[in-house]
């Protein structure tokens, strides 16, 4: 749906006099600035996680498991186990 679209059902929403309605419109509202404004991550930061995350799932990087970690620090840097 285009932003055009998307307002108007939201404006068209405002007007209805159900309470339930409205309610959940502020809920919805109050929930997407929290989440936003919750973020330590800065727009560009988010970018990069994302960028990360993409190559992490398409295979593109390499992913190591718990035990592989433990043992190049107990084989590099003598970790005791």
């Amino acid at each position: 749906m285009s932003t055009l679209e998307l307002k108007n059902i939201i404006t068209e929403s405002l007007k209805s006099n159900d309470s339930n309605l409205l309610e959940q419109i502020v809920e919805v509202i109050q929930n997407y600035k929290k989440s936003d404004s919750s973020s330590i991550l800065s727009n560009s930061q988010k970018i990069e996680v994302d960028k990360i995350k993409e190559r992490h799932l398409s295979g593109e990087s390499a992913s190591y498991s718990w035990q592989e970690i433990k043992q190049e620090l107990i084989d590099k840097h003598g970790l005791q186990a």
